[in-house]
């Protein structure tokens, strides 16, 4: 229980609330410091210049069952992916990628239709 003195403003059972915010601050401004913003815009830059050789937005991504090339979030490889219909799952179905002999569940963030000579 709190208990109400002139400190309650600041105080409660997780200790002082104005520390905690400051040092939340100060921890986004190391990260800014440590060039996040910067990082940020390759990012957007590297996303831009995928799209101009071709690659898309990954939520356009086919889900008829058709084969594509994925890139993920996280990922830097290209693998192959398709959708598979699932009526257990919440969309009706899911992305898998197919990687080193097995699928595993996707989310493509970029993707581009599979090569003609594959």
């Amino acid at each position: 229980m709190i208990k109400l003195t002139n400190k309650a403003e600041t105080e409660n059972s997780w200790g002082d609330l104005r520390k905690m915010w400051a040092d939340a601050d100060k921890k986004a401004k190391d990260w800014r410091d440590a060039g996040e913003e910067k990082l940020l815009r390759q990012m957007s830059d590297a996303r831009e210049g995928l799209k101009s050789l071709g690659w898309r937005n990954g939520q356009y991504a086919p889900k008829d069952g058709t084969r594509f090339l994925s890139i993920e979030s996280g990922s830097t490889g290209v693998f192959p992916c398709y959708w598979r219909d699932n009526n257990l799952m919440a969309e009706g179905g899911g992305f898998w990628i197919e990687a080193h002999g097995d699928l595993w569940p996707a989310k493509p963030t970029l993707w581009k239709p599979m090569p003609a000579n594959v």
